[in-house]
């Protein structure tokens, strides 16, 4: 995954049937803006190399996370916060998937399904899975109540966010088609830490990054305060139960801890 402290972004040319086009390229770095420079100029040259058809599945282009860096657990997780504002776990190995909707049954031609009763469905569908599916033989699954559905954490071994097979096991669990497709392009797993501003007496605030203007920092900063009072009281997910053999590892105490899954507050 692409997660940087610097990012930078240049302008450069590239060739489109023998015709000269501007394009612009953004780099990072955890080092320093240069490393940053040199990076966006790799990935300049990437961009004519697909364009001639001479890309290597090897050279496949990864998608920028071109969001603040608020902490870095480890080699694979990193805490982020999104365009609104919200901090975001990214992992490049732990398995989150966030489920709105059950399969479709013949449930669904009958009646009126309550947000409830479409929980309650996804977390049935979780725990068959988590039984029936080889695949997922010997690992864990942690199951969370979230504002609009089930979240649900997959532990005892690493996933990589662009393999076929990751993406086959996300539609078994009836994930979102946006957030497969966004998990392969960006290389890394997401997991919303803290609530949705929309949801909390909030205003909302777009956040721009990277910010290099004193008056936008100082505004920026404003409104992370008055968002992190906002929450108090709230959680992004109720831890509910724990499925098959379950491995604690430190990105999960910290999901748990941000979150506050285990808080009873009021979910937003």
């Amino acid at each position: 995954m692409r997660v940087f402290q610097y990012w930078t972004r240049i302008e450069g040319l590239v060739q489109i049937a023998g015709i000269p086009k501007k394009v612009q390229v953004s780099g990072g770095s955890d080092r320093s803006l240069l490393e940053a420079e040199a990076d966006a100029r790799r990935r300049l040259l990437l961009v004519q190399h697909r364009i001639d058809g001479k890309a290597s599945r090897d050279d496949d282009y990864e998608v920028d996370i071109c969001e603040e860096v608020l902490a870095r657990l480890d080699a694979h997780s990193v805490i982020t916060r999104n365009r609104y504002g919200a901090a975001v776990l990214n992992s490049s190995g732990l398995l989150f998937i966030d489920i709105d909707q059950p399969p479709w049954s013949w449930r669904d031609l009958f009646g009126h399904s309550t947000l409830e009763k479409r929980k309650t469905r996804i977390v049935e569908h979780v725990k068959q899975l988590v039984r029936k599916a080889p695949e997922l033989r010997g690992l864990g699954v942690r199951v969370y109540e979230t504002h609009a559905g089930i979240r649900a954490i997959v532990t005892g071994r690493s996933f990589d966010p662009r393999a076929d097979s990751t993406d086959r096991l996300l539609r078994r669990f009836h994930a979102d088609p946006i957030y497969r497709a966004l998990c392969r392009k960006q290389g890394c797993f997401r997991a919303r830490l803290t609530p949705k501003p929309c949801r909390l007496s909030c205003n909302t605030h777009k956040v721009v990054f990277p910010r290099t203007d004193a008056a936008a920092q100082a505004e920026h900063a404003g409104w992370v305060a008055s968002y992190e009072r906002a929450c108090a009281g709230h959680c992004t997910c109720r831890l509910l139960c724990s499925i098959g053999h379950v491995v604690r590892e430190r990105a999960i105490d910290w999901h748990d801890r941000d979150t506050g899954a285990s808080t009873g507050h009021r979910l937003a």
